[in-house]
């Protein structure tokens, strides 16, 4: 019976033939580099030494290699560290301002950016109070405006908002080409619409409050007699000019300098042209009042001369603002002297009932207008 078969492959690895040949067992030993015990031979020893020697090679070359890519990613964390303490560094230098509101990356001198929240410690917030104050005043007249022309409180509240906001959305929606400014600030929203409602129902009463004041004036003499008296004269529209007149015609004018510097001043940050920004300007201050009389079935205001000019005296505010930007002038006098030209322009027309040309027309037979120049 002859013995099992023992495979090829298997023989040569544990070198079983030299085993039978000679009749003795050789002696055992572990090599270094390999796993088990293998018998020892001239042949076995020559084939380890180099399958060492092979795999000390290669074990010595993923070393290097291994060590090699270490080296590059130690040197690349370096590097990104280095450029992330350089931006931070960068970033530190820069003047930071968590209550401003789309200020731009680099401000420098530009710190009279606009701040979320009035506060009396810069411009920008002094600016933000005056906003608040004309964002009232104009959502007061269009509820005044609205209720006058017949609509009803919810009508009333419609157009107060529209009115001290309308402006701001013109300009965000055409001319910069963005969401409106109240959707993300939205006490606009509440302050105008509440004062729409409270000034439907109050209003009356302040009225009838003036003109008992206005008729006790001077122990029971009327108002119209004192001012014969005093040699002036009533308004056209046959209201006296009073104090209470002058107090809303005031607030009126803060409003509209304070709203035509902000329509300058986002015309500027998004990058656009000085006539532009001058447009925005213009457009934040009356184009909400231009909404309100749409609405209401009334003239536009600021495209008919039946009162003194109003969207003027805007427009020579922004650009003043422009002009002092463009002359690099502190945030301080940017402002002060566009309040200065725009309230000063605006107390001008009214005192002297400052109005555009326009043209009388008369009706003939076939019902058209002959332009008559005036």
């Amino acid at each position: 019976m002859s013995p099992p078969r023992i495979p090829q492959r298997l023989a040569r690895i544990i070198r079983l033939k030299p085993l039978f040949h000679s009749g003795r067992l050789p002696t055992a030993k572990r090599v270094s580099g390999c796993t088990g015990i293998f018998p020892t031979t001239p042949r076995t020893r020559t084939a380890l030494q180099h399958t060492s020697t092979r795999t000390g090679t290669s074990a010595r070359k993923k070393t290097s290699q291994g060590t090699n890519t270490r080296t590059a990613n130690v040197t690349e964390e370096r590097n990104i560290s280095t450029r992330t303490n350089k931006l931070t560094k960068h970033k530190s230098e820069q003047p930071q301002d968590s209550n401003l509101l789309n200020a731009p990356k680099i401000r420098g001198r530009d710190d009279d950016s606009l701040s979320r929240y009035p506060n009396l410690h810069s411009p920008g917030g002094i600016l933000r109070g005056l906003d608040y104050g004309g964002t009232l005043t104009f959502a007061l007249s269009g509820s005044i405006t609205a209720a006058q022309s017949g609509l009803d409180v919810f009508g009333c509240s419609v157009v107060a908002m529209i009115t001290a906001v309308g402006g701001g959305t013109i300009r965000d929606a055409v001319f910069l080409a963005r969401r409106p400014f109240w959707t993300s600030e939205t006490e606009y929203i509440w302050m105008t619409v509440l004062t729409g409602f409270v000034t439907f129902f109050t209003w009356p009463l302040v009225l009838e409050w003036n003109e008992e004041r206005r008729l006790l004036c001077r122990g029971g003499q009327k108002e119209e007699e004192r001012l014969e008296d005093e040699g002036q004269s009533p308004r056209q529209d046959g209201s006296s000019y009073d104090g209470f007149n002058a107090a809303m015609d005031t607030f009126d004018a803060i409003a509209l300098s304070a709203f035509a510097i902000i329509g300058a001043q986002n015309g500027v940050r998004a990058g656009m042209p000085v006539i532009v920004s001058a447009i925005c300007g213009m457009a934040t201050s009356t184009f909400g009042g231009l909404t309100r009389d749409v609405v209401c079935g009334r003239p536009v205001r600021i495209v008919h001369s039946n009162a003194e000019i109003y969207a003027e005296t805007a427009l020579a505010g922004a650009v003043t603002y422009l002009g002092a930007n463009r002359m690099n002038l502190s945030p301080g006098l940017r402002i002060g002297s566009a309040m200065f030209v725009c309230l000063g322009s605006r107390y001008i027309a009214v005192k002297h009932d400052v109005k555009l040309y326009t043209w009388e027309t008369e009706k003939d037979n076939d019902g058209l207008g002959v332009a008559v120049r005036k």
